[in-house]
């Protein structure tokens, strides 16, 4: 039978469980001792050796403190607060795990396990449901979180505005239709268009079309949201698929200023290329951007009413991109020597999925199942003589030179944006049920996509892309745990050099338990 033993010294009471067994090896009764700790003179307990020592939970801490303390710098909590006061906690953590974790919501309850975050918030997957359909509902209170967000960006010079499509199996939702499919999923679909702002490259707002809805057609009513929440005279970058002269006619009626590039395949292109072509490569027309020497010639050109176009040359971008043409025209002509086809359209189909455009630079000659391409060189000319050049058109007479450059090559911002919103929704596919969990759904997004620009700006101003993506960043924060003791003792796991310099990197306080 097992019974307690106190042994004392130097006036300290050590108590011991003491139990006897048969040692069937030495054939004679031994005993075990195990130690409980000392006794308290005050109170009688027994005081355990380990209390205060062994972990009761170890929690992913540093990744979340980079990510919260971002998310003050953006005052984007205390937006938040004031429009949904009661859900505003939840709504944040969302957002969070959206951002770190790029995974279905109905994980995080399960990650939130893991991570150092408010245990007394619901995730369970029927609160979830829930709150994206109320959220959904609330399009009141979205405008006016797009109000207070866009009032508290004091530097709107311009504005990038893009539109992409998500597509969904779901019958319920009355805006997918049948458009435009830019990702080529056969499924109906929503047009989503966002509004990012320069130069803080951060999202300002959006806005769900019905999916048969053109590109031209989705600009007005944002803008016109814009002015009401006091963004007024500003410049709007577009893309490519916004040009015609009907909407550029428009859009100059309506005193829009625009930045929209001039596609190489109309008459108008090839008209300034032409005409500007040695202007181009005189050292009268050089100029310094970021560094490296540009070419810019300015001109007019009628497009139902008089627009300027701006014309950019860059030595070293046309270098870059003979380089890759030259490579990939020997790869094609390689492969197509090295296969077998058993029809010309065989070959073309390769050379299309291959490399894009390239059907058009090739004569194909020979016949089954050998073939060969034969180089087109006044198509190759003219493609190499477009190279390291941009033509940029606006109607802003004011707009200098280097701001019409730097804001058109930002525009490669948005559409990064929507590769990542494409990434968090599941390759770019809504799967819910109702329109309502789809408007919550992408405003939580939207929320996420928020924090993740901020924090690339930073990258980017830091020149931290060229060690690391931002995963990898929350990657070695991550190692950063916080350690909950059984006595309610919190301390944090010893902090790396590499750790520290990206706080430092961040401009974020070193964190402290």
């Amino acid at each position: 039978m097992p019974y307690r033993f106190e042994q004392t010294i130097r006036g300290h009471v050590y108590v011991y469980d003491i139990e006897s067994y048969w040692d069937a090896e030495k054939k004679q009764p031994r005993q075990r001792r195990k130690y409980l700790g000392k006794k308290d003179p005050r109170t009688g307990k027994i005081r355990s050796p380990f209390r205060g020592i062994v972990p009761r939970a170890v929690r992913d801490f540093g990744h979340l403190y980079l990510v919260r303390k971002i998310v003050e710098r953006l005052s984007l909590n205390r937006l938040l607060r004031r429009v949904w006061p009661d859900t505003a906690p939840e709504l944040l953590l969302l957002a969070i795990y959206q951002l770190v974790e790029a995974k279905p919501l109905y994980l995080a309850r399960a990650w939130a396990e893991g991570a150092d975050v408010d245990p007394s918030l619901d995730l369970s997957s029927q609160r979830l449901s829930r709150l994206m359909e109320e959220l959904g509902r609330e399009e009141a209170r979205r405008l006016q979180f797009f109000e207070a967000w866009m009032r508290q960006q004091r530097d709107i010079r311009a504005v990038v505005f893009d539109i992409t499509s998500l597509s969904s199996y779901s019958r319920l939702i009355e805006e997918l239709e049948w458009g435009y499919n830019r990702d080529g999923d056969s499924l109906p679909q929503v047009n989503l268009g966002m509004i990012v702002g320069q130069p803080s490259e951060l999202p300002l707002a959006y806005r769900v079309y019905p999916g048969s809805i053109a590109d031209v057609t989705t600009l007005k009513n944002i803008l016109r949201l814009m002015a009401e929440w006091g963004v007024e005279d500003i410049t709007v970058v577009l893309d490519r698929g916004f040009y015609s002269a009907t909407n550029l006619q428009e859009m100059t009626r309506d005193n829009l200023h625009f930045i929209i590039p001039l596609s190489f395949s109309t008459k108008t292109a090839a008209h300034l290329l032409a005409a500007h072509r040695r202007n181009l490569q005189s050292p009268l027309q050089a100029f310094y951007f970021k560094g490296r020497p540009m070419f810019y010639v300015q001109d007019t050109v009628l497009i139902g009413r008089p627009v300027t176009a701006h014309l950019f040359h860059d030595e070293r971008r046309k270098a870059d991109e003979m380089d890759h043409l030259m490579r990939r025209l020997v790869e094609i002509e390689a492969q197509v020597e090295a296969k077998q086809f058993w029809n010309m359209k065989a070959v073309e189909e390769h050379l299309q999925s291959s490399f894009r455009g390239s059907l058009s630079l090739y004569e194909i000659e020979g016949r089954k199942p050998h073939f060969r391409l034969k180089r087109r060189p006044k198509a190759i000319s003219r493609l190499m003589n477009r190279m390291g050049k941009t033509i940029l058109l606006t109607n802003d007479p004011k707009i200098r030179r280097e701001d019409i450059l730097m804001f058109y090559r930002r525009k490669d911002v948005l559409e990064k944006m929507f590769d990542v919103i494409k990434n968090e929704l599941a390759n770019g596919r809504l799967r819910v049920s109702s329109r309502e969990a789809m408007e919550g759904r992408l405003f939580l997004t939207y929320l996420s996509l928020i924090i993740h620009s901020a924090l690339s700006r930073i990258m980017k101003e830091q020149d931290l892309f060229k060690t690391y993506t931002l995963a990898e960043v929350f990657s070695d924060l991550k190692k950063l745990r916080l350690v909950t003791l059984t006595s309610g003792t919190t301390y944090l796991t010893e902090i790396s050099k590499k750790q520290r310099q990206l706080f430092d990197k961040f401009d974020v306080p070193i964190p402290t338990a």
